[in-house]
């Protein structure tokens, strides 16, 4: 049996508001700000004093307002900030969990990073609602493969090179890991149905040092590289990452994340898969983040 994707509905409810509500028919029309908008919510730019905040949802009496930090100098990072907003303004439950009685703002952490539930259904909200599957899976057909379609999707569709990793491996019928890295260490991993239908055994998780002798690992040793946005791509073995998998050929493409200051790295193989998975279906839920 398959396990149902806790974030779903979100993304579901993104899509439907993009598809039935609004009637946008193609990805570049897609304006999170402007969707804001369309519901008198006021976006501002945030104060470079929050570095550290990705953006925040803000109540004056009956009024709201979203801010958005511009300390990333990413497009796709503030967009995809206002769609989170966005999404803690749609989601059930959010303004009165997030913006209790006396409460007038909400510090967000958009990204993928936070383990707090609701920031996590905001930013599935938000990935819905910038790259809706009705609308993307028809843009990846015609984007290739690997790292050069997940950079040609993120400027189509003006989003961050994370949050289309991320869509990308959720909706791709080919073996995909997305890995990204802070420091000398992972910060999250996700991996596609078919990339687990490989069984990989024990994966990266948030917080184990970056293997050795990996790309990531290599340009996580000067901060420069990162800031330059340097890109490694290289043929290795599934052992450098997983612990099964150890005579199966990987192609891994690593690249530096800017300011961000994080390494993005997305594995792909064209090894054939197994027509039988043993009946481990449990396996196959790509949808959630390996922590």
């Amino acid at each position: 049996m398959v396990r149902p994707d806790p974030f779903g509905f979100a993304t579901r409810q993104a899509e439907e508001l993009v598809r039935d509500d609004l009637g946008i028919r193609r990805l570049e029309d897609i304006d999170p700000s402007a969707i804001a908008k369309g519901r008198d919510i006021e976006v501002h730019r945030m104060p470079d004093a929050y570095a550290g905040v990705s953006g925040m949802l803000i109540k004056d009496k009956d009024n709201f307002h979203i801010a958005y930090n511009t300390f990333i100098k990413s497009v796709g990072f503030q967009r995809f900030s206002v769609g989170h907003e966005l999404g803690h303004y749609f989601l059930e439950g959010h303004i009165d969990e997030l913006l209790p009685f006396g409460q007038d703002r909400h510090i967000s952490e958009a990204g993928f990073v936070s383990e707090n539930r609701f920031e996590r259904e905001a930013d599935h909200f938000a990935a819905g609602l910038l790259m809706p599957e009705f609308l993307f899976r028809p843009a990846m057909a015609k984007a290739g493969e690997g790292l050069d379609a997940i950079e040609a999707l993120s400027k189509q569709c003006a989003t961050s090179l994370t949050a289309t990793a991320i869509r990308y491996q959720e909706l791709t019928d080919e073996a995909v890991a997305v890995i990204q890295s802070a420091g000398n260490r992972i910060e999250y991993c996700c991996m596609s149905a078919r990339m687990l239908e490989l069984k990989p055994g024990r994966w990266p998780r948030k917080g184990d040092l970056l293997p050795s002798g990996t790309g990531a690992a290599y340009l996580h040793t000067l901060p420069k590289r990162i800031s330059d946005n340097e890109r490694i791509d290289r043929e290795t073995l599934a052992a450098d990452w997983f612990r099964s998998l150890k005579d199966v050929e990987l192609f891994e493409e690593t690249i530096g994340m800017g300011n961000y200051g994080r390494t993005l790295t997305i594995i792909t193989t064209v090894d054939a898969l197994r027509d039988d998975n043993d009946g481990d279906d449990d396996q196959l839920w790509s949808r959630s983040i390996r922590r």
